[in-house]
């Protein structure tokens, strides 16, 4: 995934804050401290090759990045849910996890941006 090609669209989340950037920045705040921990699982369950584990660290991340509009890293994460799930394709579980490692750098310093627009917004 080309990290150019991150969308970050912010709709949904828009949406459910009735436009109230607070909300919105508290929400994007709490996605920048849990999601590394959610990964850090991830990680140790690839690890470990707990399927089960896999299956349960990706099905938590996966909402918080449709709640972010982040479709394509969304789909990933569905992907490596599902094969967990099946207890197949370890090799492409691994792969997409290092792709995501890297994707959810840029993830992270777009949403940084993304909260600074907002709190410019707020004032």
């Amino acid at each position: 995934m080309d990290h150019n090609q991150i969308i970050i669209d912010l709709s949904y989340l828009r949406e459910v804050a009735s436009e109230n950037i607070e909300f919105m920045v508290e929400m994007i705040d709490i996605f920048l401290d849990q999601t590394p921990g959610y990964l850090s699982n991830l990680s140790d369950a690839i690890e470990n090759k707990n399927w089960q584990k896999i299956a349960e660290s990706a099905h938590k991340i996966k909402p918080t990045l449709g709640f972010m509009g982040i479709e394509s890293a969304r789909e990933t994460m569905a992907e490596i849910e599902l094969n967990a799930r099946k207890q197949e394709d370890f090799e492409n579980i691994v792969l997409k996890y290092n792709q995501m490692q890297e994707v959810f750098k840029t993830i992270f310093i777009k949403l940084e941006e993304k909260k600074q627009e907002l709190l410019a917004q707020d004032n």
